[in-house]
């Protein structure tokens, strides 16, 4: 029996007939008391003009919630999961194995929906499952969750199932974890993951020996694989450079921790394939700083070293040395550079316009939907480039403008190029 008290409101022109019923239970605050209730509080409002006298009644009420005893630990359980694994927790450690099972077995048909709400629980979970010594049971329990849900402190009880369970069902585990949960989970959440939980997990599992190493090895595959279409992803965002710099450099502690792993895990090949595919790939400038830098705050200076990042310092500095060095725009270069994605006839006019140095004025005649298509390239391109309409005549004619502030942002990138320039100049001898 679980009383509650619950503040219960009627609102009426008159007071409820006499015996009409009164319904309560525990989800349920707004019900119709009758007259045998006083209330303890009343509130009345005059005519306002858009309506009649109302009074609002206010009455407190209890509700008594019975159940069976043996339902006791289920109906708990789907309240607060976490005090569920406890409870199991707590049998496992008073050695009756056989009731912690009976136990874990309530949860299975509700422990999805718990799993998902709450990915902290994973934790717990991970503690009570290997006791458990029940592959079915403990995979049914481990299955809802994500990898993402993993943090640096479970890991090690991850590692610690390889005894227990071997190595197939923990490569099943892994496998499901990241397949079953990638329609739903955003890319930010996964790569806030890698950042954070992938070295420790890497530490963990190579510790316990070669079927740890092996799971690693094989999970930092399927993360490679995944951050490198990522990169591709970025780069052929149609969008602002400065979107597109700010979404790369937003990889850069990922992949960091992706070479981190590699070199706990002894995994060369991989190690060096990932900085191959950094050096090969264009225009990762703004990633391959931010992971220099990343890198130079995070790790001592003879551990800077072990990461093998001293091409990835010379390429880069190599790079914005030829920046700094080239020609200052001259005040008469109106030409703007922007990787369009779009290829139609109408973009390519326009790209002519914007690679012309000495046009900085464009009156374009052009159907409505026409100009709505180049408007939502210049939004989405942030081009410094003005886009009025003069509506007379027929079609009206779209009116473009390159403006001043093409030579501020020059201005603006040139000044970060040459801080970039002095720091890679300062911290040569660390890499």
């Amino acid at each position: 029996m679980r009383p509650g008290p619950a503040r219960t409101k009627t609102t009426s022109a008159a007071r409820a007939p006499k015996g009409s019923a009164a319904v309560a239970n525990h989800e349920l605050c707004y019900t119709t008391p009758s007259q045998d209730f006083e209330p303890f509080e009343t509130e009345h409002e005059g005519y306002t003009g858009n309506a009649g006298n109302t009074v609002d009644h206010w009455y407190h009420r209890a509700a008594v919630v019975l159940w069976p005893r043996d339902r006791a630990f289920v109906i708990r359980a789907k309240i607060d999961p976490g005090w569920a694994l406890g409870r199991i927790a707590k049998t496992l450690a008073a050695r009756h194995a056989d009731e912690a099972s009976a136990l874990a077995h309530q949860l299975l048909p509700f422990w999805a929906v718990c799993a998902r709400r709450e990915g902290k629980l994973l934790e717990a979970t991970l503690q009570i499952v290997g006791s458990l010594a029940q592959p079915q049971t403990a995979c049914a329990l481990l299955q809802p969750f994500s990898l993402w849900n993993l943090t640096a402190r479970g890991a090690p009880r991850l590692s610690a199932l390889l005894e227990t369970y071997g190595l197939e069902w923990c490569r099943a585990l892994l496998r499901g974890w990241v397949t079953e949960h990638r329609s739903y989970e955003p890319d930010e959440s996964r790569l806030k993951w890698m950042s954070a939980a992938l070295a420790p997990l890497c530490r963990a599992l190579t510790a316990g020996g070669s079927p740890g190493q092996t799971l690693a090895v094989e999970m930092l595959a399927t993360q490679w694989a995944w951050l490198r279409q990522r990169w591709t992803e970025v780069l052929m965002m149609d969008s602002s450079e400065k979107d597109r710099a700010k979404a790369l450099a937003g990889l850069a502690r990922p992949t960091l921790a992706l070479i981190e792993s590699c070199e706990l895990s002894q995994e060369a090949g991989l190690r060096t394939a990932l900085m191959n595919a950094l050096l090969e790939k264009p225009d990762l400038l703004p990633l391959q700083l931010g992971l220099l830098r990343a890198a130079y705050v995070r790790r001592r200076p003879e551990a800077l070293r072990a990461l093998g990042l001293k091409r990835i310092h010379d390429h880069c500095a190599r790079e914005i040395a030829t920046r700094v060095r080239a020609p200052a725009r001259g005040g008469d270069d109106w030409s703007i550079e922007v990787p369009l994605q779009c290829t139609c006839t109408l973009c390519a006019k326009f790209k002519r316009f914007l690679e012309s140095a000495n046009q900085r004025r464009l009156e374009w005649p052009l159907a409505q939907a026409q100009r709505a298509h180049l408007h939502q390239t210049i939004d989405i391109h942030g081009l410094p480039v003005t886009h009025t309409t003069r509506r007379s005549g027929r079609p009206f004619t779209l009116l473009l403008e390159k403006t001043n502030a093409l030579f501020e942002r020059t201005a603006t990138a040139r000044r970060i190029a040459e801080e970039d320039l002095r720091w890679l100049e300062a911290t040569v001898g660390r890499f």
